[in-house]
């Protein structure tokens, strides 16, 4: 279980940090931005942020957490490593 967590969670961070890379997901114009969705929320849900240093590492965080939790589920599911 501790290898898939671990697992998991590097899945989650790369999928954020790939969404966070591609510009055209970060200012809406592309039909992907949903995937980002669960970050924005949560920044928009935390009140008024004046810093986009802040703004994009909240966005990140709360995307490799979500992304990694999906990712955990397909692993426990298919039972890909121990």
């Amino acid at each position: 279980m501790k290898s898939r967590f671990f697992i998991a969670t590097v899945i989650g961070a790369l999928i954020s940090a790939i969404f966070l890379a591609i510009p055209s997901l970060r200012n809406g114009t592309s039909e992907w931005a949903v995937l980002e969705l669960p970050g924005m929320i949560a920044v928009f849900l935390a009140g008024p942020i004046h810093s986009d240093i802040v703004f994009s590492a909240l966005a990140w965080a709360v995307n490799a957490v979500v992304y990694g939790l999906v990712a955990l589920g397909i692993l426990s599911i298919f039972k890909i490593s121990n």
